[in-house]
């Protein structure tokens, strides 16, 4: 097995309202919700999955949002320095889509390839009227990076593995990491938002395509059972505060 280890990142909190998170949900009241990177080790390389907010977006984030907290360690270049590494030790950035709060920290991995389904890029650069004020052109658009363009499910390491799961965007992704002791895990990003999403199959309240969101969402769940492995959901508070948090890991 070539995957050694999975750490979970925190990247601070957001407030959201529950009509943001679930499809249908009327309730304007606001939760905090975490921000989550996730750093993978292989043999042959390190894999990062998400790169949370912006720094630069942090201040403004703050003095806008009351339920917003982020400690100056919640940075992801301090999340990586206290593992020892440098941005530039990332061979590889795994962006489960473009919104601001998974892409912001894009523009710190000039060295490593980032990795995005081809339709949420192009979704991105031109996105829907409903789902604008969520892209920031500024994180993504980086034309001299090294970007690899995917359509579909792919490989990119023995044990780690990119699925596609378009439904919250055209072109979102997960990841699935085959670790040696724990067991398979897959990253959902924000097809999944919460354990109730997994649950009780519900869609998440920001998408671009319900009907396409709930066959992702049975997707991660069929896998899950065939694996017998895990799902990560993207941004549950309960659920966060069980995940082993760096520099603790799964192995």
């Amino acid at each position: 097995m070539a995957v050694t280890a999975l750490y979970a990142l925190q990247n601070g909190f957001l407030g959201f309202e529950r009509s943001g998170l679930f499809y249908g949900e009327r309730s304007a009241e606001r939760v905090p919700v975490p921000v989550a990177c996730y750093l993978v080790k292989t043999a042959s390389g390190t894999i990062l999955f998400d790169t949370g907010v912006s720094p630069r977006a942090v201040a403004g984030l703050l003095r806008h949002d009351p339920l917003a907290r982020f400690e100056d360690a919640d940075l992801l270049v301090h999340r990586l320095d206290a593992l020892g590494l440098e941005p530039g030790d990332v061979d590889v950035v795994v962006l489960s889509h473009l919104h601001f709060d998974h892409a912001g920290g894009a523009e710190m991995f000039p060295k490593s390839e980032l990795v995005v389904q081809k339709d949420e890029y192009a979704a991105a650069l031109y996105p829907a009227p409903f789902l604008e004020s969520f892209y920031y052109r500024k994180n993504f658009d980086l034309p001299s990076y090294r970007w690899r363009h995917l359509d579909g499910d792919t490989e990119l390491a023995p044990g780690v593995t990119v699925l596609r799961t378009e439904g919250h965007t055209p072109g979102h992704q997960s990841l699935l990491v085959e670790l040696p002791s724990a067991g398979p895990v897959i990253l959902a990003g924000d097809c999944c938002y919460w354990q109730e999403h997994i649950d009780a199959e519900r869609v998440p309240g920001v998408v671009w395509s319900p009907a396409a969101a709930l066959h992702s969402i049975k997707r991660l769940k069929t896998l899950a059972r065939l694996l017998h492995g895990r799902i990560f959901p993207g941004h549950d508070p309960l659920f966060w505060k069980t995940v082993k948090q760096a520099p603790e890991f799964y192995r």
